[in-house]
């Protein structure tokens, strides 16, 4: 009987619960995810639209000019078209915050948001840049899965979720140090201008840094991802004033900074910094009983009207030309070139090794650090820009011995490097990142000539037309 009356006691509390539980269906999560997949992708946050304006309408010099404008107008173009800001559509990063009230029904939480992002990527032609795992089996998995997921339980009977798409450039610049509880903030300012100086243009800037502090070394870097959603308290807003100012001869690489602080054990601090790019791809929505409820991004673009002057335009073809180019030097180039990055050298080397010859004859011919997003309806080639050229700095002497003449991408070459392109007398340019839009329009046809099943990084044959270019080396 005692036992009866305790069970039955126990089915009437559960049932009273289960009474208040806020029924979320798992269709409306994929529903956001995917939206905000291309909300994340294609629109530029507002807040900083308005200091790359500044930067512009403040620019003194003409290279400065370009730059900026480039930016706003790649802004603007994607925005318009629908299509990516940047090729590298990136790890796609979740923060879900979930009412402990809450109860998804209809399906399984991580499975909807995975299948969101497969279908949004795979729809409407973003770049599949995930591999099944980073040490055993680095083959793209072709639906940008899986999705790094994060989860936070809170009072409200919501479900809360902020994504953020983050590429390789940036991140792979990311770093995080173990202080001494004695450090100081000058101790800390150090070690991020350090940060921001090593990533140099390899993280295509102006820079946007999250900075997180507190718990142990992982929860530190995941505290700077989650301060691009962050308001900083009054504390954290003093300290990213004063980091500013620290930090004011590194101004015209920095556009904005973003901090995060927990607590943490008596005998640690850890720091962690994520670097970002310009643009700070992110995007967030509320799912309660009522349906999403997305957080507009109320920027207005601008169309500017600022063009090139006095840049001279030179053809691929006219080897002589491009190896009289000065470093410094800008120009447009107009003509045959390859894309190949990564896995295509890798695989250039493996045949060379095998076959004492490359797959194909690089004679006077120019490499492009690229990986472009798939090509939508009507489009040539889909956004594409340049990837960073370290990478490839291993594979230097093997090109420029068959007697590669020019390589174009993002960032410095190591020393190691520029001595061996210098040694073939050959010739590396640099491509503005960031501005993937814009640097598609200038590609002219598009063919796959080897390793089709490396997807992004297949070898392609490009014709383009008036490509902006630095001479580097």
């Amino acid at each position: 009987m005692q036992t009866f009356t305790i069970l039955r006691f126990d089915f009437t509390v559960l049932n009273v619960y289960h009474k208040k539980m806020i029924q979320i269906d798992s269709k409306l999560i994929e529903q956001a995810v995917y939206n905000l997949c291309i909300k994340a992708n294609t629109s530029y946050d507002s807040s900083l639209y308005n200091l790359i304006l500044k930067k512009y309408e403040s620019a003194f010099s003409a290279e400065d000019k370009i730059k900026y404008s480039n930016i706003l107008k790649n802004i603007k173009l994607a925005f318009d078209t629908k299509r990516p800001l940047c090729q590298d559509t990136g790890q796609v990063i979740v923060f879900i915050k979930a009412g402990q009230n809450v109860a998804v029904e209809n399906g399984f939480i991580i499975d909807s948001i995975n299948e969101a992002v497969k279908k949004a990527y795979t729809q409407n032609f973003y770049r599949k840049s995930v591999v099944k795992n980073s040490i055993f089996n680095r083959i793209n998995t072709q639906t940008n899965t899986p999705v790094l997921i994060y989860t936070d339980i809170i009072k409200e009977d919501i479900i809360s979720i902020d994504l953020m798409i983050k590429g390789a450039g940036s991140e792979n610049c990311s770093t995080i140090k173990m202080f001494k509880p004695s450090a100081n903030k000058f101790d800390i300012f150090d070690f991020i201008k350090d940060t921001v100086v090593s990533a140099g243009e390899k993280s295509c800037p102006p820079l946007v840094l999250g900075i997180g502090a507190g718990g142990t070394m992982e929860y530190a870097s995941i505290l700077s991802k989650k301060s691009f959603f962050h308001n900083e308290n009054f504390d954290e807003q003093i300290f990213i004033q004063e980091l500013k100012e620290y930090l004011k001869d590194c101004s015209d690489n920095i556009l904005d900074i973003h901090l995060m602080t927990s607590a943490t054990h008596i005998a640690c601090m850890p720091v962690a910094v994520t670097v970002n790019c310009h643009s700070t791809r992110h995007a967030s929505c509320r799912i309660s009983a009522a349906g999403i409820e997305y957080l507009n991004n109320n920027a207005k673009y601008q169309d500017i009207d600022f063009e090139y002057s006095g840049v001279t335009e030179i053809f691929a073809s006219d080897i002589e030309k491009i190896k009289s180019l000065k470093k410094g030097e800008n120009f447009l180039l107009t003509g045959e070139i390859y894309t190949a990055r990564d896995a295509a050298h890798k695989k250039f080397k493996e045949y060379f090794n095998t076959h004492g010859k490359l797959p194909l004859d690089f004679e006077n011919k120019i490499i492009f650090y690229a990986g472009p997003c798939p090509a939508a309806d009507g489009e040539i080639l889909g956004p594409t820009g340049p990837t960073t050229s370290t990478r490839m700095d291993e594979y230097c002497d093997l090109m420029y011995s068959n007697k590669l003449l020019a390589t174009i991408g993002k960032g410095e070459r190591t020393g190691q490097a520029a001595d061996i392109i210098n040694r073939y007398n050959g010739k590396y340019f640099t491509a503005q990142g960031g501005i993937a839009c814009l640097l598609a329009k200038c590609v002219k046809s598009n063919e796959i000539v080897f390793y089709e099943e490396l997807g992004t990084e297949a070898v392609r044959k490009l014709y383009v037309e008036k490509l902006p270019l630095k001479v580097v080396i």
